[in-house]
């Protein structure tokens, strides 16, 4: 089954981000999807589609397992400091143990939220 995963900042249109191929019938958790999303960036060659990733590539090394396993620790902990949140057909999810129910046209969208500038 083919997922397709859109990026939004703030109230901006979502744009495409990647497809995540999962098999159909096996479950998905949102803390594994994060996951997943975030193993897909790093092993995409150079973005050229502008798209920001969950994990900023120079915040940790993305050459050996340990430095993957930052970058997965980094944009979890992200998600529940708000810095992001993830739609899945509509519906908010705010459980990182959540098992997403996936269907053939299931939409993921993950919302990046900016910090407000105040002076």
């Amino acid at each position: 089954m083919d997922l397709i995963i859109q990026d939004q900042v703030m109230a901006r249109p979502p744009q495409s981000s990647g497809v995540l191929h999962w098999r159909k019938g096996v479950p998905l958790t949102l803390s594994a999807l994060i996951r997943e999303r975030v193993l897909m960036e790093m092993d995409r060659a150079v973005d050229a589609t502008g798209v920001r990733p969950l994990v900023e590539r120079g915040a940790t090394s993305t050459d050996d397992a340990a430095g993957r396993e930052r970058a997965v620790t980094l944009a979890l902990d992200g998600f529940r400091r708000n810095a992001f949140f993830v739609i899945v057909d509509d519906r908010q999810v705010t459980d990182l143990d959540a098992t997403l129910l996936l269907k053939p046209d299931t939409a993921i969208t993950f919302v990046r939220l900016l910090p407000l500038v105040s002076g």
